[in-house]
């Protein structure tokens, strides 16, 4: 068996397949303290959930609970780094680590969340139905998110075939069958000109799913996008960010994605907490040129 490492992916070959995926996140050392804490709303102090706070660029992040409840593993070289607080629907916040160490309650300001353009379109626009992304539902070739934070986040570029596209609905193939539910959040970011993925989110809600959602545990996680009139000129990232369930153990050892080998479009990008910065797995010379691609897709009309 041979074996590929580099410092957040591995890959193995499996057997009856060209190549077996394992994909990762390296679980942190030298953790030394725990900050626990609660984010709030103004004006009535209502929980926050599912916020993002950590370093940003740095392996120190987490998301609140659905209570706005959090705890942040940190190390003491990292209490005059600045942390970074954001939720969807308010204002963020940064605050150096010790100051929050100091007052670990914290109070986001909620703003208005922009409304995606209004289109008036010609009847008979979209003219095709199509599926965009990575259909694999592969049982043999996987990739796995070793996360020891909430946060952590993995994500593929979906190519638009035509312009404009409606997107319909988003799917994404895991593969979890233990008793235990995992809540993941649904993101689609805004690509930089270089490609690379950029902090903007397109949609304008928090959209949760959950692995109790399936009646059958190899179906894939299924959301409706038809609410949010989603219409894009441009290709963009889709994402599962796990924000709530099972321990972090667990889900390293347990969580899959249905994965493939392949070439062309459809950039793999992946960060190992909240606010850590996007990186691409690094597979080497032995895919000749191929790339990991793992089964997120959608249905759209274009």
């Amino acid at each position: 068996m041979a074996a590929i490492r580099r410092s957040c992916f591995s890959v193995s070959w499996l057997r009856k397949v060209a190549g077996g995926l394992l994909a990762g996140l390296l679980p942190l050392t030298a953790i030394g303290q725990i900050l626990t804490g609660t984010i709030t709303a103004s004006p009535a102090a209502g929980p926050v959930p599912y916020a993002n706070l950590g370093i940003p660029g740095k392996t120190v992040g987490t998301v609140t609970d659905e209570h706005g409840r959090y705890q942040l593993a940190y190390t003491p070289a990292n209490l005059a780094d600045t942390v970074y607080l954001s939720s969807l629907g308010y204002r963020p916040q940064r605050v150096v680590l010790r100051e929050l160490v100091a007052q670990p309650n914290r109070t986001l300001v909620p703003v208005a969340v922009p409304l995606a353009d209004v289109r008036v379109q010609a009847a008979g626009l979209y003219k095709r139905r199509r599926t965009l992304g990575c259909t694999t539902d592969s049982k043999t070739i996987l990739s796995g998110l070793k996360a020891e934070h909430l946060g952590a986040e993995v994500g593929m570029v979906i190519s638009l075939k035509h312009k404009p596209t409606k997107l319909l609905s988003a799917r994404f193939n895991v593969l979890y069958r233990q008793p235990d539910t995992l809540l993941f959040r649904v993101n689609a970011y805004r690509l930089l000109p270089n490609g690379k993925p950029s902090t903007e989110k397109l949609l304008a809600r928090n959209l949760l799913v959950s692995t109790a959602s399936r009646t059958n545990p190899d179906e894939p996680l299924t959301v409706d996008l038809t609410a949010d009139h989603l219409v894009l000129e441009e290709d963009f990232l889709l994402t599962l960010e796990w924000v709530s369930g099972g321990a972090a153990q667990d889900v390293s050892k347990n969580m899959h994605f249905s994965s493939a080998l392949g070439y062309g479009k459809g950039d793999l990008y992946f960060r190992k907490t909240s606010q850590d910065s996007w990186e691409r797995p690094s597979l080497g010379m032995a895919l000749a040129g191929m790339q990991l691609k793992v089964g997120f897709y959608v249905t759209a009309l274009d």
